[in-house]
């Protein structure tokens, strides 16, 4: 039964690994051979092993959209191709793993995405609700957003095992993640060039279904650094960031301060675990809503002044406006960024419709609707969502 759900699963046209086998060819053969692959599956699992030629894939290197230039590695995302058989296998331990994970409560709650029944829109609710309950209070709230770079290329192969055993995850299901992991090649492929084969010996490839699991219970220790009942941090892959609240700003910087400094901090999570942050990157946002009586103008109010926070030497920016998770959170959580970009985004479309929806040459009511449910909708979601 499980095996057949995953064969369903499968996108029936999507690009193949190096074996060369569409998706939609193991669905119309799936009754046919469905006995077997059960046997070579379980064989699997029982004897901790994993095919040879399974460990080789294919690696698209796809551009990401909106880069200043191109000419740097960063502005490119790497996707990996499984083949067909590797794909259903992993698809199947990844459901194994999670169901034992969820069931028996073995993540930090505060981990989103690549869990179900847990989305975006969760994550920036817990942020709201977090720093309302700080308002409620009387206090205050700052939260300092972390950009880790290279996170699934740069995972440490013995540190993902260390931290699958100390979650508790079954050996047997380790040893075949092991086996997985090691001795894999892959070719890059871009446009129409494919590289020479390479060796692999470190990281997580994006685009196998192991690969958010994998991830998530690999920095899963990030969540569990703060050591305060004032300190909070969520993360949503490797989107995270750190919460402070306290009765003014100069104590939750401290907070967050000792958070990311300590021994046990996250720059000493970063380093065990291979994942640099990236400094520049780093913003920090002050919620409230209050404000103080002005020294120059009688009667009027000013905004509080923020302290500042330095990591490594380096001066962290102040941001009233932070672009979490493609929702534009503001430190008085009124979202007029958020509002004012869906409004021009959603604009923006209507004048490319109107271009397009012409009375002599343009496209008929019937196909104009069928562009703007199947292209519209679909790109302004995000942009769309009610907090």
């Amino acid at each position: 039964m499980q095996l057949s759900q995953q064969i369903v699963r499968l996108s029936p046209y999507k690009a193949c690994g190096p074996d060369g086998i569409p998706n939609i060819l193991l669905q119309k053969l799936a009754d046919l051979i469905e006995e077997y692959l059960i046997q070579i599956y379980q064989a699997s699992i029982c004897l901790k092993a994993y095919v040879e030629a399974w460990k080789e894939f294919t690696t698209i290197v796809l551009r990401k959209p909106g880069k200043p230039s191109y000419k740097v590695p960063k502005a490119y995302r790497p996707i990996v191709l499984l083949c067909t058989l590797a794909k259903v296998f992993t698809a199947i331990i990844t459901e194994n793993v999670m169901h034992m994970v969820e069931k028996c409560r073995l993540l930090p709650d505060n981990y989103y995405r690549g869990r179900p029944g847990r989305m975006t829109t969760d994550a920036v609710h817990v942020l709201v609700d977090k720093v309302k309950k700080a308002w409620r209070k009387g206090k205050v709230a700052s939260i300092l957003f972390l950009d880790i770079e290279g996170e699934f290329p740069n995972a440490i192969t013995d540190r993902l095992l260390h931290n699958l055993r100390k979650r508790q995850i079954p050996e047997a299901y380790i040893k075949v993640i092991q086996k997985i992991l090691e001795d894999q090649c892959t070719k890059l492929k871009f446009y129409d060039c494919i590289s020479d084969t390479i060796h692999i010996d470190n990281g997580i490839g994006q685009g196998n279904p192991l690969s958010m699991i994998l991830y998530i219970m690999y920095n899963a220790d990030l969540l569990e650094i703060a050591n305060s009942p004032e300190e909070e941090s969520l993360s949503f892959v490797d989107d995270t960031m750190v919460l402070a609240v306290a009765n003014n700003f100069q104590e939750t910087v401290k907070l967050i301060s000792d958070f990311m400094n300590w021994e046990k901090g996250s720059f000493n999570w970063s380093l065990s675990h291979n994942s640099n942050y990236e400094i520049s990157k780093l913003a920090i946002a002050h919620f409230t809503r209050k404000r103080v009586a002005s020294t120059n103008n009688c009667g009027q109010s000013t905004p509080l002044t923020y302290p500042k926070l330095e990591l490594r030497g380096k001066l962290i920016k102040v941001v009233t406006s932070y672009k979490y998770l493609g929702i534009h959170v503001d430190n008085q959580l009124f979202w007029s960024t958020q509002s004012h970009k869906a409004i021009a985004r959603a604009t923006a479309w209507m004048l490319l419709f109107q271009r397009l929806r012409r009375l002599s040459t343009g496209l008929s009511l019937k196909h104009m609707r069928q562009l703007y449910l199947a292209v519209a909708v679909r790109a302004t979601a995000n942009d769309l969502v009610e907090i």
